[in-house]
């Protein structure tokens, strides 16, 4: 009975929100990279360029392109090069991630954009379109 008391008292209470979040932070400690999108612009609403950097603790490697899924307001923006092939991704570095969409996008508009780059890193941004 003391156990079952002690697991609804550690799932229920407003404790559990803190306990859970920290255990799942502890597997990226010293492990998995972060990424934020620093920019992202459009010419023509169907090729984007969007700036990637690693904000660490790692290094991130990548074998090419195809390590990189990028979705703009939910469709995929095909990925065409992102720098450097083989290119060991230190922390703080940037790369310029391209990307072209089947049809475009308005530039007048925002846009919802999410990049999952190599080693299991993601990120997401929102694309305000630039001042007229």
């Amino acid at each position: 009975l003391g156990i079952a008391v002690a697991r609804a008292l550690l799932i229920f209470s407003p404790i559990s929100g803190y306990i859970f979040g920290s255990l799942g932070r502890t597997a990226t400690v010293g492990g998995a990279s972060q990424i934020q999108i620093l920019s992202a612009s459009s010419s023509d609403g169907q090729h984007w360029a969007i700036d990637v950097k690693n904000l660490g603790p790692g290094t991130v490697s990548s074998t090419g392109a195809t390590d990189w899924k990028v979705f703009i307001d939910g469709t995929s923006c095909d990925t065409s090069s992102w720098g450097t092939a083989g290119l060991t991704w230190t922390v703080g570095s940037t790369v310029t991630v391209q990307c072209s969409l089947s049809s475009a996008v308005p530039t007048t508009k925002q846009h919802n954009i999410v990049v999952y780059g190599p080693g299991g890193t993601q990120a997401q941004y929102l694309y305000y379109p630039p001042p007229s």
